[in-house]
């Protein structure tokens, strides 16, 4: 298999930088993992925070870390900074290129989308943040796609956005099921789009999309 991605995102209204941060990373065992983070708060100091945690994901990945020890090391790190009050969600999506297996590891994240042909399935967590307490317990999921399926995963100003008459995440479900695009890019601008529409183009949070589609390698 082989994956195209998809970005999009857009600041707290009023704030200059997003305090979401995100990587994308090829390993060499043939797995492709997503990683997104959320920092308390919005602006420059939420967004320190979430890049802290991204660039250890990626530093403990690429040495060779599992990801329960990489992501116990991060909350440790975040610990060791207690007084400074840091906290960050962690949402990470491995999908392995060779069977389709997708792992998901979800610490205080928001949940995570796979949009298939004709159903749409939603991974929930529902643990605390990391760097709260000092031992951490990581939601894992497990998951197998195909070609033609999507991994959407957002941060939490997305679905606070879409909260109406509906749950923010059902609400979120439906506008997922009606999409028929099959480009990753359109998919996560199009997500973007209508969450900042609801918020009167105001939104009251960071706002992150990462979309990866799944194609058949030839």
């Amino acid at each position: 298999l082989r994956i195209t991605t998809g970005i999009a995102r857009i600041p707290k209204y009023g704030s200059e930088v997003s305090g979401d941060s995100f990587t994308f990373m090829n390993g060499e065992n043939g797995k492709h993992t997503m990683a997104l983070s959320d920092g308390m708060g919005t602006g420059y100091s939420a967004a320190a925070q979430s890049r802290a945690v991204i660039n250890m994901l990626e530093s403990f990945f690429e040495s060779g870390f599992d990801k329960e020890m990489a992501v116990s090391l991060v909350n440790s790190a975040l610990m060791l900074k207690s007084n400074e009050d840091l906290s960050c969600t962690i949402d990470i999506s491995i999908i392995d290129l060779f069977n389709g297996e997708v792992e998901f590891v979800k610490i205080g994240a928001a949940p995570t989308y796979i949009k298939r042909a004709d159903t749409v399935e939603i991974i929930r967590a529902a643990t605390l943040p990391a760097g709260i307490l000092p031992g951490i317990d990581a939601e894992l999921a497990r998951r197998r796609v195909e070609a033609g399926d999507m991994i959407i995963m957002v941060t939490d100003g997305i679905i606070d956005s879409f909260s109406g008459d509906l749950p923010g995440e059902k609400s979120l479900l439906k506008f997922i099921q009606k999409m028929d695009c099959l480009n990753p890019q359109k998919i996560a601008d199009s997500i973007l789009e209508e969450a900042d529409r609801y918020c009167g183009n105001k939104p009251c949070d960071d706002m992150t999309v990462l979309v990866a589609k799944v194609w058949k390698k030839v």
